[in-house]
């Protein structure tokens, strides 16, 4: 390898969910696109690059994107294909790797420091012309599976790698040797480090901070006075410095969900239909893998950004989605009681989990587990549930109002 030590890929699909309608539709193909709602609430989703000439990108209010780029073509997004897609690209990831962490629907770390060898052989080369292969290999196998374009970056950590492939975009491949790494980092703009948000940019261009060398230059020390701890991390990160591990998924110590709607909504009946959408799927997840869950949070975000996370421990470890679904309506209910507004995102995650084996033991305390009867029943139903969606898809079976109100 021309580096010792690790080797970690960033795959990341280009502008995906804008490609994926590009793809579909050809008379889309070198046209601005704005996957989204179209309405006064709705929001980007994915901007085509290009419409991102124009200064469009997700995020945006869709409004704000119009009067940018107004003859841009604007599509309802299909969370459904998005997720299909994704499941194939993420097929392509594993084939080179098993040690895959998901980043998102369309990016994700892969951790290539064991695997290398095989590659190295494979090609008859090593270095960097081992990594390029490597590289275009994996970009040349999703396009080959789904027609898509990935942009890839290679490095020797997390932080680099994904910054190489953020560089490499669109369509693109970047290897970054870590021992250039406070080279190359040095005139890049500050915001390219984790944990700089526009405000903190805001108040570090106030100090004449703009670009990695000023923020080195500025001293840790003086840094740390106005911003805290984080700013040691910040210079590690300047540094090229991350020691995070690629987080492999059998490690994973949460299920979730969540979706950024593409037109912000405020009806609680709606959110209640869509909660439990995202209950029956991560339920769902827990029977496959065989898990059980202690507790349940759920994730809102407001039209202004605005977050709220609230949690709820479950009595005993559960995999049953009636449990779960209620401890999730329960906290959403509590939310529309206190405050109400237009919601851009909502999520729902698991977590505690454990293998069913020990599930067993809570359910030996009566005190803490339905009776077995109705237990039963709703595992019966749980399964059926399971093997109608395994064999005809998701669309196939929902659960009514029983569940809710039983």
């Amino acid at each position: 390898m021309p580096w010792s030590g690790r080797v970690i890929m960033h795959v990341d699909m280009d502008a995906f969910f804008a490609s994926v309608e590009q793809r579909d539709n050809p008379a889309l193909k070198g046209k601005p696109v704005l996957v989204g709602g179209a309405s006064k609430r709705g929001v980007v989703a994915a901007a085509s690059y290009e419409s991102r000439k124009y200064g469009c990108k997700s995020a945006m209010p869709m409004a704000q994107a119009l009067r940018l780029c107004p003859h841009a073509i604007v599509v309802k997004g299909r969370h459904g294909k998005y997720g299909e897609v994704s499941k194939v690209v993420f097929e392509v990831l594993r084939s080179f790797t098993p040690d895959v962490q998901p980043i998102s629907v369309d990016e994700a770390f892969m951790e290539m420091t064991g695997t290398m060898h095989l590659y190295e052989k494979k090609w008859g080369t090593n270095g960097n012309d081992a990594l390029e292969r490597t590289g275009r290999a994996i970009k040349q196998r999703i396009r080959e599976a789904v027609d898509l374009p990935a942009s890839v970056g290679i490095s020797g950590n997390k932080f680099l790698a994904k910054l190489s492939s953020d560089l490499s975009k669109p369509d693109g491949l970047k290897i970054l040797d870590p021992r250039d790494a406070e080279r190359e980092l040095a005139p890049l703009p500050v915001g390219v480090i984790y944990g700089l948000g526009p405000k903190t940019q805001d108040r570090l261009r106030k100090l004449e901070i703009k670009s990695i060398a000023d923020l080195r230059a500025f001293g840790e020390e003086r840094l740390v006075s106005r911003f805290g701890e984080q700013a040691r991390d910040w210079l590690r990160l300047s540094r090229g410095e991350d020691d995070r591990p690629v987080r492999l998924e059998r490690e994973q110590k949460s299920i979730g969900k969540e979706r950024t709607f593409f037109d912000n909504i405020s009806d609680p009946e709606e959110l209640r239909a869509l909660l439990l959408g995202f209950t029956e799927e991560v339920a769902r997840s827990l029977r496959e893998d065989g898990l059980t869950c202690r507790g349940v949070t759920l994730k809102l975000r407001l039209g202004d950004f605005t977050t709220f996370s609230r949690s709820a421990s479950l009595p005993s470890p559960t995999d049953s989605t009636k449990l779960i679904w209620g401890a999730a309506l329960g906290l959403l209910n509590k939310w529309l009681s206190e405050r109400r507004g237009a919601l851009r995102l909502m999520g729902i995650s698991l977590h505690g989990l454990s293998s069913e084996e020990q599930l067993g033991l809570f359910q030996a305390l009566p005190e803490q587990a339905p009776s077995e009867k109705r237990a039963q029943r709703q595992e019966r139903v749980d399964k059926a549930t399971d093997s109608i969606v395994r064999k005809f898809g998701r669309g196939a079976i929902r659960r009514g109002g029983s569940l809710r109100d039983e």
